[in-house]
């Protein structure tokens, strides 16, 4: 008797808790389908249940935002920043949220701390220059603003000295090159203005403009500086994003005029789901150097890459990339400017905290030059690998140190142009 009369006690709880888990998991399979209207129905009914779970928290955000009930995803979204301060997809959220709700000062407040991460991809940087170009709009305002790399450079082989002591040409062989090492100071600049044309059309004009300065302790001769500037206009739709930008660009050797490039790059953007994009780029580019004994060197650039993107939680991501290119002299006899190449890389970045993150990146490249060298009898052939790891850790709100190794390989049937080269940075990133 006493059992029966547990069972009939225990038997409603059991059935209402089925019932909140089927309701829940329905909930979630409409919000992973984008049915945000089912979802948001099922959500708000049992969210009560769910207040410490992040992910819930997060569908009904996103469901609530997307059916237009701003106040209940601002809510939804406040509660997974107190759960998981370091979601970076969060604080996205919940600036949009706030633009919304007109609460623009906040708005720009939330877009600003996004953007002042440096472990977010570009893509996605570009998406929330955007968003920021509208609430600047709304106050009458441009948006301006600068990230700034100063490291420190260890260099194992600066001047891509050979792998081996000696290597063969068709009449004998000629000793190798040694590989010389060095450490430089480089500074690097990004300084990008945004503004929205109108939120009617989804049109924005979006200058940039990069400064890039290595100077070497002892070998100068291989000191850089470079300039480039890139004006661009930006049409967004809620699946598309689409950017044509006129690339400028001026290189310094030795602190001599080397070379000067004028290029057009159309990109578009794809999303298939909310954590999964296709990104596509051409590059048309004309190169020009600028010493007259390299002239023979000018040509032009062919560039067409494919990337797919995944966001594998709001604090990671991975992404790989697909590239073929393609140059062809203007004129001379040189057999070192003609070539194809196909390359694939892929990289991986997490934020395990609020404080420390992570990078990971891999290539594999190949290069076929097109015209035959008499000098080592055989057409040429370079295939390359890169790997590197970054780790990163936030000194204050705006300001990032950083510490980065990677190794290259190179190998070439024409042994001359085998190298191995290692490299060490330390550095600093701030964000103004």
């Amino acid at each position: 008797m006493k059992k029966i009369l547990i069972f009939i006690l225990i038997f409603p709880i059991y059935v209402l808790a089925l019932d909140t888990n089927t309701s829940t998991k329905n909930a979630m399979s409409a919000y992973e389908k984008n049915d945000f209207k089912i979802a948001y129905f099922l959500l708000k009914k049992d969210y009560l249940k769910n207040l410490s779970d992040i992910k819930i928290n997060f569908a009904l955000g996103r469901s609530a935002y997307e059916t237009g009930n701003y106040e209940t995803a601002l809510a939804a979204f406040e509660r997974v920043e107190m759960l998981d301060p370091t979601s970076i997809r969060n604080k996205l959220e919940l600036a949009r949220t706030y633009f919304m709700l007109k609460m623009y000062e906040d708005s720009e407040l939330a877009f600003q701390e996004v953007l002042e991460n440096p472990n977010i991809p570009e893509n996605l940087r570009t998406n929330i220059e955007l968003y920021f170009s509208k609430v600047k709009k709304v106050q009458q305002k441009s948006f301006t603003y600068a990230t700034v790399n100063l490291d420190w450079v260890y260099d194992s082989n600066v001047n891509y000295g050979t792998l081996d002591d000696n290597y063969n040409i068709s009449t004998g062989s000629l000793a190798g090159i040694d590989e010389e090492s060095d450490n430089a100071i480089q500074a690097f600049t990004n300084i990008i203005n945004i503004y929205d044309i109108g939120s009617k059309n989804g049109f924005a004009v979006k200058n940039k403009l990069t400064l890039f300065s290595k100077d070497y302790k002892n070998m100068n001769d291989y000191d850089v500086q470079y300039v480039g500037y890139t004006p661009s206009v930006i049409y967004k739709e809620t699946k598309y994003l689409t950017e044509l930008g006129l690339d400028l660009a001026m290189l310094r050797i030795a602190n001599k005029q080397y070379l000067r490039t004028l290029g057009i790059v159309p990109k578009l953007e794809y999303s298939h789901s909310n954590t999964l994009k296709s990104i596509s780029h051409l590059k048309l580019q004309k190169k020009d150097f600028k010493q007259k004994i390299h002239e023979d060197l000018n040509a032009k650039h062919y560039e067409v890459s494919y990337a797919l993107q995944k966001i594998l939680s709001p604090r990671s991501y991975i992404q790989g990339n697909i590239t073929g290119i393609a140059e062809r002299k203007e004129q001379g006899e040189r057999v070192d400017v003609d070539y194809n190449e196909y390359k694939a890389d892929i990289n991986y970045a997490k934020q395990f905290n609020a404080t420390y993150g992570t990078e990971f990146y891999a290539q594999y490249r190949k290069r076929y030059y097109k015209n035959y060298s008499s000098i080592f009898a055989s057409q040429r052939i370079d295939e390359g690998r890169t790997i590197a790891a970054t780790i990163k850790a936030n000194i204050m709100k705006t300001l990032n140190i950083h510490l980065k190794g990677s190794y290259t390989r190179v190998g070439s049937n024409q042994d001359r142009f085998s190298y191995e080269k290692s490299t060490l940075t330390i550095g600093l990133n701030k964000t103004f």
